[in-house]
C-alpha cells in the first residue's frame, strides 16, 4: 500500500518558541488517523505544513507522493476543515462556494448542493452573523466538494450540535473512508471516532510519542493492578500510563499486551489483576498521559 503522508524529523519554530521538535510519522493511503494532543501541542501547525501553508524549518514532508513546494498545487488534492473556519464576511454561503469552485478544477457543484442539503445549510446564509455551527458546516462543504484524496480535519465538529455531529462523524467521514480517502483528524471527542479510526497518533511536546493501531488498543488495552515491592520505585514501562491508586495497590493503563507483560516482568511488583479497558477510557488515558511513557 502506498504512503499518503510521510514526516521525517519535521521541525517548526515561531520566534524562540519551538512548536514541532522532530515529528516523524507516516500514514498509509486510505487510512483514518486520529491525532491526539493537548491544546498548544502543534496540531494546527502540523496541518498547515501538510497543506503547504507553512514551510518546516527542517525535516522531510511528503504528501500524496509530492513534496510541498510553496506553489499551493497540493491544496487542490486536499480538503481542510480548520478549527476556526474563516470566510469573507460580505459573502453568503452560496457565494463562498461559487468563489471556491474557481480554484478547484475537480469541484463538483452537485456534490456541494447535496452536502448543503444534508447539513441543512441555507445557501443564502450570510457569513457575517452566522453561528459557529453554520460556519463549521460551510467548512465541511468546502473541504469535501472537490473530491480530495486527503482530508485534514482540525476539530471538525466544533460548534456542531449532537445530532449534526453524529451525522458528520458517523456518515460523512465513514463515506469518505469507504471511498478510499486518507483522513487525518484532530478531535477532542476522539472516542466518538472509535468506529472508523485505524490508528491514533499522540502528539506531545513537539513529537509523536505514540502511534497506536486502534484495533490493538480496542482488544489489548487493560488496567494492571499490582502490589509494589517498594512504593517509591514504580517501574516506568513504555506503552503504559500511571492511574490513580491507593496503597498498598498501584495501577497502570497498559495500551498493548506487550506493555502489560513488560510491567509484570519488571520485577518491581506482584500483579493482582488485569482488567480490560473500554476503548473510550483507553483513548482518554492516552490523551491525558500524552507526555508520558508510551512508544
Amino acid at each position: 500500500m502506498s504512503t499518503a503522508i510521510r514526516l521525517e524529523g519535521v521541525r517548526r519554530s515561531f520566534g524562540r518558541k519551538e512548536v514541532l521538535r522532530g515529528v516523524t510519522a507516516s500514514a498509509e493511503t486510505g487510512k483514518v488517523v486520529g491525532l491526539l494532543g493537548r491544546n498548544g501541542e502543534g496540531k494546527s501547525t502540523l496541518f498547515k505544513i501538510l497543506l503547504d501553508l507553512l514551510e518546516p524549518d527542517a525535516g522531510t514532508v511528503e504528501v500524496l507522493g509530492e513534496r510541498p513546494d510553496g506553489s499551493g498545487r497540493l491544496r487542490r488534492r486536499i480538503g481542510y476543515v480548520a478549527e476556526r473556519p474563516a470566510f469573507h464576511d460580505f459573502l453568503s454561503a452560496g457565494e463562498v462556494l461559487e468563489w471556491r469552485a474557481k480554484f478547484f478544477p475537480e469541484w463538483d457543484a452537485a456534490r456541494a448542493d447535496s452536502l448543503m442539503r444534508r447539513l441543512k445549510l441555507d445557501p443564502g446564509t450570510r457569513v457575517k452573523g452566522a453561528s459557529k455551527g453554520q460556519l463549521a458546516k460551510l467548512a465541511w462543504v468546502c473541504a469535501a466538494a472537490h473530491d480530495p484524496d486527503l482530508l485534514l480535519l482540525d476539530e471538525p465538529t466544533s460548534g456542531l450540535d449532537a445530532l449534526v455531529r453524529e451525522e458528520v462523524l458517523g456518515e460523512l467521514i465513514g463515506e469518505l473512508h469507504a471511498g478510499g480517502k486518507t483522513i487525518l483528524i484532530a478531535n477532542h471527542r476522539m472516542e466518538e471516532l472509535g468506529g472508523i479510526l485505524d490508528e491514533v497518533w499522540v502528539l506531545s511536546d513537539g513529537v509523536i510519542t505514540a502511534a497506536v493501531e486502534l484495533e490493538k488498543l480496542r482488544t489489548e488495552a487493560c488496567q494492571v493492578t499490582a502490589r509494589l515491592h517498594d512504593w517509591g520505585a514504580r517501574p516506568v514501562v513504555p506503552g503504559t500510563a500511571a492511574m490513580p491508586s491507593e496503597r498498598p495497590l498501584a495501577a497502570w493503563a497498559a495500551f498493548s499486551r506487550e506493555a502489560a507483560d513488560a510491567l509484570a516482568a519488571s520485577g518491581a511488583l506482584d500483579v493482582v489483576e488485569r482488567r480490560p479497558l473500554p476503548l473510550e477510557e483507553a483513548m482518554k488515558l492516552l490523551l491525558k498521559d500524552a507526555g508520558g511513557n508510551h512508544v
